[in-house]
């Protein structure tokens, strides 16, 4: 039983990065919680819908609907995401965030800012912008 764990353990330490690359994080999602600048995000942000296909999320809050396109870096542990606005409110198209995005069961966690010298390397939501997402079934 030791052998297994361990070779377990060995398989998982040279598993390469790329496999994580391939995430999918398609679906309907509701909010866990989520963080601005190190504080809980508003209730309208809570109660959004989000979704995602395989390269956009949307957002959308009442009569607000934001699309935003994503693409995953390949090779990066945690996995890098650089995101772009195409579609939302005046003056939102074309923003730029970058950051990490984590696929556990059917939690999708997702850090960010908006500053690319400043990508987060963790979910903890002291700055920039953190969100925990449970996948509906």
């Amino acid at each position: 039983m030791k052998f297994l764990l361990a070779l377990a353990a060995i398989i998982l330490l040279f598993t390469p990065a790329g496999a994580q690359d391939k995430l999918d994080l398609s679906g309907k999602y509701a909010v866990v919680r989520g963080k601005k600048e190190g504080r809980d995000i508003d209730e309208k942000a809570k109660k959004a819908t989000y979704s995602a296909t395989t390269d956009t999320f949307t957002i959308e809050a009442g009569e607000v609907k934001m699309v935003i396109g994503y693409t995953l870096k390949p090779g990066t542990n945690p996995v890098e995401i650089d995101m772009i606005v195409s579609a939302g409110p005046d003056g939102t198209k074309g923003i730029a965030a970058y950051g990490i995005v984590e696929v556990r069961d059917d939690t999708l966690k997702l850090a960010y800012s908006l500053d690319k010298e400043r990508r987060p390397s963790d979910f903890e939501g002291k700055a920039g912008y953190v969100i925990e997402l449970k996948k509906l079934k």
